[in-house]
């Protein structure tokens, strides 16, 4: 028989998939998984888990949040036999599952996984850290993991719309940056950035989403300039909500890679965690990197 480990993430996870989760199991273990279940104890906790669990489990399926997915590839990302990934979304948002077209339904899910081949995906380096498909700064980044949980699971989506508008009037300042990738090297100040490899961002479907492949060998690269004259502004808002990617207050990019600097530490998310404060960030891709149902 095949091995499966199944985790699941309970803060985010509970009510999603307690109703299934007989089901969900029974469709692997008629599928001719032998069927292991983990219930996750604290952040952080799903790589330490996997540490010594190389060449265990054939396939990894994780039920929870991006969070949750994002523990998972860095749990399995440096094994040598590295397991096919699932993913059961029971986040806010599900940004990565609404990309690449990951049913929400468990049942759905699992039999996907019982019946389908997983595909060889990209992941993206963050500073040599594994993240599963967005790396940001500038304004409301932080709103994810500020947000409280339980609020999230009150108020779903909303919770994070009625935090960013607590934080209206604490945009910040514009982080003044070097960008350097494919031979361009620029220095401007930013409002907002994102190296991401994903369709969808906070619940909002990029305009270029067509052009986006999750194993293409690139990323790609947004950054949102300040206007150097606040009467300017109004057109810096205008060409982010038309999603203008022409504009001059948008540096849009496709790349393998892009170093950041800056002369004070800026605060980054991974996945809508919190990513450290860093002066000189470094990101690239890893071509079909791992494997997944997607």
């Amino acid at each position: 028989m095949k091995n499966l480990l199944l985790l699941i993430n309970p803060v985010t996870a509970k009510t999603a998939i307690t109703p299934s989760l007989i089901e969900v199991i029974d469709i692997f273990e008629r599928a001719g998984y032998n069927t292991v279940v983990h219930i996750t104890q604290k952040r952080g906790d799903i790589p330490s888990y996997l540490r010594d669990k190389e060449g265990i489990y054939d396939t990894v399926v994780c039920v929870g949040g991006d969070g949750t997915l994002n523990e998972t590839v860095q749990g399995i990302f440096n094994f040598t036999q590295k397991p096919s990934i699932g993913y059961i979304p029971a986040g806010t948002t599900n940004d990565f599952a609404t990309s690449w077209g990951i049913p929400k339904d468990p049942i759905a899910v699992a039999t996907k996984i019982a019946e389908e081949s997983p595909v060889y995906i990209d992941i993206n380096l963050f500073c040599g850290k594994p993240y599963v498909y967005v790396a940001a700064f500038g304004m409301f980044t932080d709103i994810s993991y500020k947000t409280p949980q339980q609020m999230k699971q009150n108020l779903g989506y909303a919770a994070y719309l009625f935090e960013a508008l607590l934080n209206l009037g604490n945009l910040g300042k514009p982080v003044r940056l070097k960008v350097e990738h494919d031979g361009i090297v620029e220095t401007g100040d930013y409002l907002y950035g994102m190296v991401a490899n994903t369709r969808r961002v906070g619940g909002i479907d990029l305009k270029v989403k067509n052009s986006i492949s999750i194993s293409d060998g690139l990323m790609e690269v947004i950054l949102i300039r300040a206007s150097e004259n606040p009467i300017e502004s109004p057109r810096v808002v205008g060409a982010v909500l038309a999603q203008d990617m022409q504009s001059e207050y948008i540096h849009f990019a496709q790349t393998t890679k892009i170093k950041l600097t800056s002369d004070t530490p800026v605060p980054w998310t991974l996945d809508g965690e919190h990513g450290g404060d860093l002066k000189e960030v470094t990101v690239e891709v890893v071509k079909n990197a791992v494997k997944m149902f997607i």
